[in-house]
């Protein structure tokens, strides 16, 4: 029995357009993380199904179908944490875009004053500021301050005889939020093994959001920064007014007008990816069998 491939129509390009682009917010949703490796075995897994279809592989097939379920259930387990994630943003998208605090210059500089003070004397302080993630359902405990952001406000918060000394600041939109929360752990026993509690409160904060964490050690006087998923020692504190300047710029940024060219040169890769995928899916439920 020969195959032959359907005519494709304008309501099949748009099917294949839509599925490239879920395929495609994915992709990138999943670069930044650990999972990403998950991901492609399981691309991989749905290519090995595919061609046994194709080729009439049944004892392949019946695995395949019988362990269908329990696929779901491993997808759900390995990814709890990036699709709770991923609903989050889509619930808050249409309730923070275009609402977000302009850029603020004196923000970095007042962060950099405070930390500089704090590391030459040796005092410990958890930091985090907030990104376009949700926060809320990471951190426990704590008061809500709602305070305009000083040297002043930071250095007291982590005064020894400070009730919120030992938790974290939360920074949002140029305002301390709240003070002394508890944060998650990072559970990567990889990079935690010589790390103080705040180090790991840090590390695993930036696991689970594109929030940065400044930690400044209280036995060495040393800056950290953590950020997706990495924790970086701070060298110079010029190093460190960049990286703030860079982030805060990033999550509340100027109107920029991107060109046509710019949309294509970015994520290339994931683009072809993508295409390459939703049409491969297309030809396999739809194009081929339609003409058995």
């Amino acid at each position: 029995m020969a195959l032959a491939i359907k005519p494709v129509a304008a309501p099949d390009v748009m099917d294949m357009g839509l599925v490239a682009l879920l395929i495609y917010a994915l992709l990138v949703w999943f670069k930044q993380t650990r999972s990403a490796f998950v991901v492609l075995g399981l691309l991989i897994l749905m290519g090995v199904y595919m061609i046994a279809r194709l080729t009439g592989m049944f004892m392949t097939i019946w695995i395949f179908q019988g362990f269908f379920a329990i696929f779901i259930i491993a997808v759900v387990v390995i990814f709890q944490e990036e699709l709770r994630s991923i609903f989050e943003r889509i619930a808050v998208w249409s309730i923070v875009r275009g609402r977000r605090q302009p850029f603020a210059p004196q923000e970095p500089d007042i962060l950099v004053r405070a930390l500089s003070d704090l590391a030459r004397d040796k005092v410990g302080a958890l930091i985090v500021v907030r990104g376009r993630d949700p926060l809320d359902r990471h951190m426990e405990g704590g008061w809500e301050l709602h305070g305009e952001l000083s040297e002043a406000v930071i250095e007291s918060i982590f005064d020894s005889h400070s009730l919120g000394h030992d938790g974290a600041m939360v920074i949002e939109a140029g305002r301390v939020t709240r003070f002394g929360v508890h944060l998650p752990l990072s559970k990567d026993f990889g990079k935690i093994t010589h790390m103080g509690l705040r180090h790991t409160a840090a590390l695993g904060l930036s696991e689970r959001t594109d929030a940065v964490t400044l930690v400044v050690s209280e036995e060495r006087g040393v800056i950290s920064v953590a950020r997706r998923g990495e924790l970086i020692q701070i060298d110079n504190l010029q190093n460190l007014h960049r990286i703030l300047d860079n982030f805060l710029r990033e999550i509340a940024p100027h109107p920029v007008r991107r060109t046509v060219v710019d949309l294509f040169r970015r994520n290339t890769r994931e683009k072809a990816i993508a295409v390459a995928v939703s049409v491969l899916l297309w030809l396999f439920f739809v194009g081929l069998r339609a003409t058995l």
